[in-house]
């Protein structure tokens, strides 16, 4: 294996590099002094979603949620009240209101079960349901999986049909459980990170918003009124 043109060659990503010069005039121990304990320097954020000013933003490492989405980002457009924000793309996991005091740093957002990755933060506002969200980012991992390994493929694939039933009307109380035990062992034995990653969505959403799943199974009802199989015709005489 050799590297571009034959050469050895060092791969990164661009925003390592882009500290790299700064790093060099400004010395290490400049850069150690922002972030936090485990997490150095500053980190570029892609600002998404239901939120006033979308954009991308840099953040020492660190700040808090709160802080990006109400001082930076301004907060929920037309009254609107907050319901979780996504960070680290479409496998990352959903972050709810109690946990907006978190500091933004690989560490603090993995233990949520969520994740740095790619810098993303999707702000969710009321009007979302989350069993639908995670269906959804379901789907588009589902895209990405190369199919190599059985949990990833098969598992996702499960997951799906699972999400799907619930948000059309023919959910089982037994499918919370199997959701959750579907989404460790894709999370626990598939090969690549795509596979490990990819039950996030699941996980949180099921962690976090679980009244929303009971809802969907037990009453038939989506919360939101998203999920039009739900919805029953008011009619009236």
């Amino acid at each position: 294996m050799s590297g571009l043109w034959g050469k050895p060659t060092n791969i990164n990503n661009v925003e390592t590099w882009a500290n790299v010069p700064l790093i060099i005039n400004n010395g290490a121990d400049w850069y150690v002094s922002i972030g936090t304990e485990r997490s150095k320097g500053t980190k570029i954020l892609s600002l998404v979603g239901k939120v006033n000013n979308t954009g991308l933003v840099e953040v020492p490492m660190g700040v808090t949620l709160r802080d990006i989405i109400y001082n930076i980002g301004g907060g929920i457009p037309r009254g609107k009240k907050f319901k979780a924000v996504q960070s680290g793309g479409p496998s990352g996991g959903c972050i709810p209101e109690e946990l907006l005091h978190l500091p933004v740093d690989f560490g603090e957002l993995t233990k949520v079960g969520s994740m740095m990755g790619s810098g993303g933060l999707i702000v969710i506002d009321e009007d979302t349901c989350m069993v639908d969200l995670a269906r959804y980012f379901l789907n588009f991992l589902s895209q990405g999986s190369c199919g190599m390994c059985i949990p990833c493929r098969e598992g996702i694939k499960r997951m799906i049909e699972i999400l799907s039933d619930i948000t059309e009307g023919r959910g089982k109380e037994s499918d919370i459980e199997l959701l959750q035990e579907l989404a460790e062992v894709v999370r626990d034995t598939s090969l690549c990170a795509l596979g490990g990653t990819a039950p996030n969505p699941v996980l949180t959403t099921l962690r976090y918003f679980g009244e929303e799943y009971e809802a969907h199974i037990k009453e038939k009802r989506c919360p939101t009124g998203v999920c039009r199989a739900l919805i029953s015709p008011d009619i009236r005489h």
